[in-house]
Parts: C-alpha cells; structure tokens; sequence
C-alpha cells in the first residue's frame, strides 16, 4: 500500500483532478441509446473498454465524438 507521510508544519496546497469512475462510464455510454438526441458525457476515462464500446455504437452507425475526456454520443 502506498502511503504519503508529511513532515513538518507546512499547510498543504495545491489540487488534483480525478478521473471519471470506469464502472459509471461502462454502464452509462449504452445506456445512452435508450435516449433520443444527442447524449454528452464528461469526464470519461481513458480506458481500452471506453474504446470498445466507440467502436461497438460506431459499428451500429452511432455517431461518438471524443474530445478531452467527453463523448458526445
């Protein structure tokens, strides 16, 4: 397990930004073809299964367009 350990009396400062959840992505991109119109999702990781189901809805002449970390579907 990795663990951050600080020393010292220094405040901490800065900011992260966290990536998509993988599961909420999975389930929610064909979950968007029960939807008429355009879906847009955000924040989607960048995963070898997102890439799967693009090339899944793209297959069923479903039009998916990604662009920093969105898919417009």
């Amino acid at each position: 397990m990795k663990v951050l350990k600080v020393i010292g009396n220094q405040k901490l400062t800065g900011s992260i930004r966290i990536s998509g959840a993988k599961n909420s992505a999975v389930a929610l991109i064909p979950t968007t073809l029960l939807a008429s119109g355009t879906t847009t999702l955000c924040n989607v990781p960048n995963i070898s299964d997102i890439d799967v189901l693009t090339q899944t809805l793209e297959y069923l002449n479903v039009s998916v367009k990604r662009a920093s970390g969105s898919m417009l579907i």
